[in-house]
């Protein structure tokens, strides 16, 4: 029979199980000086290893465990923000009985604060809950932590603050800022938590310009400039040359503040601080430009129906399809009468048959014609005013180098000062009535030449050359004369 021989395999207190015993029980001491890093106020980061129904729950590094309340990460629809395995960044506001984290320090914690948490949270720059409790010269009232603070207007919101009404008895997360007298002094504000995110947004927004992009915001304020648009963290603008493809004036009538709008990001100007940036919007670029079709919806002589929408001295602008407006020159305007405002024919919101004259889709340009053209006084202008005709026409401008003479309606000829007889000068006033002769007409360029007295000069010039011209060709008899007899006299007596 064998000697049994010592076996410590099946001992249960040998050395080797104390020894792993041992380490077993100093295991949680390495895990410690992780808890004992953390303080109230820090700003932690952890992954999320498990969501529940009230709390998620962070690693935060060995064993340490963190919870934070599921409704801090929870949207307004009620959907998580987080899914098991993203990285959380919280701030520590409690080590008693376990680490609990939140991205804020809450009212119900702040309630119980003392002054050194709030100048624990001044200094870890800890987010804590703070409601506006009244309005006053600069800025508001704000009870933070159980203790009275201010919070300058331009520390309310990115955004500019027009009513400070709206502000009021609302709970916002803010950041101390200034702690002085102690205590009794205590400065707040929310751009910090505010301007935390705004690159990524901006970089978001800057991203969507380059590309030409939509975005939906709602309409914030409305200027006779232009209309500011919430695109969530971030104002921009439509100006009023952007809102719409038509003309757009008073800006109220069509939007009001709340109102939804889709825009294009035109530009992004990134500016220091983040909030003073700069982004362009256009609303009408969210649409097709009418101007693109215009060339196979026009045609030059076609005629159209159009509402006047504007006057200006040089014209009048009709509008020819939503988005598309055409120039009716003062010149285009009327055959018959002598304009000198385009109010003298046509009047804002009247509707009106035009001619199009010319289009010029590049420089989104249409030139319109309000005359009939079938009354076109121009059309028999060659055969009723032919070279040399007489017609009666009325002075009605003098200039430097001629006057300007109305032969009949619609047409007005030139008289210049060389087609006028030095005797006829002095009888030319402006609105006098004279008898012309028609020099010439230009088709073309739509002229007219005239001449005043020319006529009677020429036919005066004409009778002395004739006369002149008979003189030299007929002999003079001398014969008849008492000179003559005695120089034929004494001619005869030399032969």
């Amino acid at each position: 029979m064998h000697e049994k021989k010592h076996d410590t395999f099946f001992d249960e207190d040998n050395d080797e199980a104390k020894a792993e015993k041992q380490l077993l029980n100093m295991l949680p001491e390495y895990v410690k000086p992780v808890t004992a890093m953390l303080e109230v106020g820090k700003k932690v980061s952890g992954k999320i290893i498990k969501i529940g129904k009230q709390s998620v729950f962070v690693e935060l590094g060995g064993k340490n465990e963190a919870a934070i309340e599921a409704f801090e990460l929870t949207k307004e629809d009620g959907t998580l923000t987080v899914a098991v395995g993203d990285t959380l960044e919280a701030y520590v506001i409690s080590l008693k009985g376990g680490i609990t984290l939140s991205t804020k320090l809450s009212s119900k914690a702040a309630s119980d604060s003392s002054m050194a948490d709030v100048i624990n949270a001044m200094n870890t720059k800890l987010p804590v809950d703070g409601k506006v409790t009244g309005i006053n010269k600069g800025g508001f009232n704000i009870k933070i932590m159980g203790q009275k603070a201010f919070c300058p207007v331009s520390q309310i919101d990115v955004r500019r603050v027009e009513d400070q009404n709206v502000y009021l008895n609302r709970v916002f997360p803010f950041v101390i800022t200034r702690i002085t007298e102690n205590g009794r002094n205590i400065v707040v504000s929310r751009l910090p938590l505010l301007e935390d995110d705004m690159a990524k947004i901006l970089d978001d927004i800057a991203t969507k310009a380059a590309s030409k992009s939509g975005v939906t915001g709602t309409i914030s304020r409305i200027m006779a400039f232009g209309l500011f648009v919430d695109l969530g963290g971030f104002e921009g603008l439509v100006h009023i040359s952007e809102v719409s493809w038509e003309r757009a004036e008073n800006l109220e009538k069509s939007f009001e503040i709340g109102q939804k709008v889709d825009c294009v990001v035109l530009a992004v100007e990134k500016k220091e601080p983040l909030r003073h940036s700069k982004i362009s919007l256009s609303i009408k670029q969210v649409l097709a430009n009418p101007w693109t079709t215009v060339s196979s919806t026009f045609s030059v002589g076609q005629s159209v129906e159009g509402k006047i929408t504007r006057l200006a001295n040089f014209g009048a602008f009709v509008q020819l399809i939503p988005g598309v407006e055409g120039l009716i020159h003062i010149s285009e305007l009327s055959w018959e009468k002598k304009i000198r405002h385009p109010s003298d024919i046509v009047n804002p919101g009247q509707t009106v048959t035009v001619t199009i004259l010319g289009i010029n889709p590049d420089k989104q340009e249409i030139s319109c014609s309000l005359k009939d053209l079938a009354n076109d006084p121009w059309k028999d202008m060659e055969s009723n005013f032919a070279p040399g005709t007489l017609v009666h026409g009325t002075v009605v401008q003098n200039t430097k180098f001629g006057y300007f003479i109305d032969v009949t309606e619609g047409v007005t000829g030139l008289l210049p000062f060389g087609n006028i007889a030095p005797d006829k000068k002095e009888s030319i006033k402006v609105g006098a009535v004279i008898d012309i002769i028609v020099e010439s007409v230009d088709m073309e360029r739509r002229r007219i030449s005239l001449s005043f007295g020319k006529a009677e000069e020429k036919s005066n010039a004409a009778e002395v050359k004739q006369f002149l011209t008979a003189q030299k060709q007929t002999k003079p008899d001398y014969s008849n004369t008492e000179f003559g007899a005695a120089l034929l006299s004494a001619l005869g007596k030399k032969k």
